[in-house]
């Protein structure tokens, strides 16, 4: 290309680029406020078919993978309830006529064959029934614990860890009481009679390993609490101090 044409062009599409920005489509438009925005809307469409084109097809090829995902989820939920009525009726879940591994398996196949939280939380409460029908102290724990890992609800979560970390200290599994007790902590509970319980159950095992300094920071924490909601608050108090004048 020579100079001559090279600046011709140049200067063409400054003309152009000025015509552009001067001209006004909508400059004569004869209508209501309503209709120019309608009418700037599809011109602007119009100018821009390609790229409203391409997020138009975005935009459905989402929402058809959402309307797919859904149904799938909701077919499975179907299909895994179902499931679980059915095992429950079957003969070997029969109160106190089979092993209970035999029993934990099964319900364990369950959850492998339908991985989604239902399930899984179903599973899971059926679990600790057969491990307290078998006074499986220990196993209870470890199935509170991990209810609580999928529940969503801060109370029910915090509320759990505590019984699973209630049933660990009485398996004297202190490492896993005391991480339980943490995993409630994290739930900021705002309940001071909770508080005071949570408190005293991590003083107590910090206490019996042999944590004696830390134990009473925490019991101190659990005497400098004050509640106008409730007169329990008191009792728990009262119990932490007769547990450390009994301890020294």
């Amino acid at each position: 290309m020579t100079k001559k044409n090279f600046l011709r062009k140049k200067t063409f599409e400054k003309t152009k680029n000025k015509v552009e920005q001067v001209y006004d489509p909508f400059r004569d438009f004869q209508g209501t406020k309503v209709e120019l925005y309608l009418a700037k809307f599809f011109y602007y469409i119009r100018k821009n078919s390609k790229i409203f084109i391409i997020l138009s097809s975005s935009l459905i090829v989402i929402l058809l993978a959402v309307i797919t995902y859904v149904m799938y989820h909701q077919n499975l939920e179907s299909k895994a309830l179902i499931a679980f009525e059915e095992l429950q009726k079957s003969p070997i879940f029969k109160a106190g006529t089979n092993d209970p591994k035999i029993l934990i398996s099964r319900l364990d196949q369950y959850m492998n064959d339908y991985n989604i939280k239902s399930a899984k939380k179903r599973a899971i409460i059926k679990k600790i029934e057969i491990y307290e029908q078998n006074n499986l102290e220990e196993e209870v724990a470890k199935q509170y614990e991990e209810l609580a890992k999928i529940v969503e609800v801060p109370e029910i979560k915090a509320n759990l860890y505590f019984r699973s970390a209630i049933l660990f200290e009485n398996q004297e599994v202190y490492t896993r009481a005391l991480s339980n007790i943490d995993e409630v902590l994290k739930q900021k509970i705002n309940d001071e009679y909770i508080l005071a319980n949570t408190l005293f159950l991590q003083a107590r095992i910090l206490f019996k390993i042999g944590k004696k300094a830390e134990a009473k920071k925490v019991a101190e924490n659990i005497l400098n609490l004050k509640s106008e909601k409730y007169n329990d608050l008191g009792v728990i108090q009262n119990k932490v101090l007769v547990y450390f004048l009994s301890q020294e």
